[in-house]
């Protein structure tokens, strides 16, 4: 799906990294997962790192193969993540 955005878009894009964690934010106290592609913007990437370190008890997968829209671009991969994530939970919390 990243492929119909030009290379420009995503210059644009990158500028946006100064908005991305802005703010100090406190662990959350549900279940959380944090993802992204391992072809997203390295602001992206970086965000999910840094959010990853203040939220120990999170989730965090880099979904190989895909870019920013992860869910358009592996799908099936995405959804059974997701599912996994949910379905674990759900158990643990019984």
């Amino acid at each position: 799906m990243n492929a119909e955005f030009s290379k420009k878009s995503f210059m644009y894009l990158s500028s946006l990294s100064t908005m991305i964690n802005a703010q100090q934010t406190i662990p959350r106290e549900y279940p959380l997962m944090i993802g992204c592609g391992e072809h997203d913007i390295p602001a992206e990437l970086s965000a999910v790192e840094a959010w990853k370190k203040s939220e120990l008890k999170c989730k965090t997968v880099i979904f190989e193969g895909a870019g920013h829209c992860v869910n358009m671009d592996v799908p099936d991969r995405f959804n059974k993540t997701l599912e996994e994530f949910w379905m674990s939970e759900k158990t643990q919390n019984k």
